[in-house]
């Protein structure tokens, strides 16, 4: 699954909320945690990470070293605050928290617009991309960890999940349009 995708399917698993990727108390998280949540991660606490990994860490052990390429963010925020060059994963979680929560000048799915216009199409690509060597990866400011679930063990409950996910995947792709831009 696309992180686009995983956005999109979170949130409506997810209740939107800026700050951290998880908040379990009360079942919300921002885009980054939706795409998480989506792909089948579970949070837990951790203490010790880098500062500035403090909003995204982990994220690239779930979706792959694309997400720390740098490229130029596509906001016009002030440069002094926020650099013009960042990572994907830092953009994103500066757009949901600024624009699509803070000023609201973003909708989540332009932010899933420009998500799919950095994130690889390549479905062998992204499998190579992955980092994530244990089952647990590192996540989150309010310090969760997420931990993947093991492919060999398939319970009901995942089973069930997989194939609510593919069906909104199917439905997704059926309804949308085509040529959509997300402002700059």
């Amino acid at each position: 699954m696309k992180m686009s995708e995983a956005i999109l399917l979170g949130s409506t698993v997810l209740a939107p909320r800026a700050g951290g990727q998880h908040f379990a108390e009360m079942n919300a998280g921002c885009a980054l945690g939706m795409a998480a949540i989506a792909n089948g991660c579970t949070f837990r606490k951790i203490t010790n990470f880098d500062r500035k990994d403090r909003r995204t860490l982990g994220t690239e052990g779930v979706w792959g070293r694309w997400v720390l390429e740098e490229v130029n963010r596509p906001c016009n925020c002030w440069r002094v605050l926020v650099p013009r060059k960042m990572r994907i994963k830092d953009i994103i979680a500066h757009l949901f928290d600024r624009h699509v929560m803070g000023k609201k000048n973003w909708t989540l799915e332009q932010l899933v617009a420009w998500v799919e216009t950095v994130e690889p199409n390549d479905p062998v690509r992204l499998s190579r991309q992955r980092t994530a060597r244990p089952r647990e990866v590192a996540s989150s400011c309010n310090e969760f960890t997420m931990q993947q679930f093991d492919a060999p063990r398939v319970y009901e409950a995942e089973e069930e999940w997989r194939s609510v996910r593919d069906a909104f995947a199917a439905k997704y792709h059926a309804d949308r349009p085509h040529g959509r831009r997300v402002p700059r």
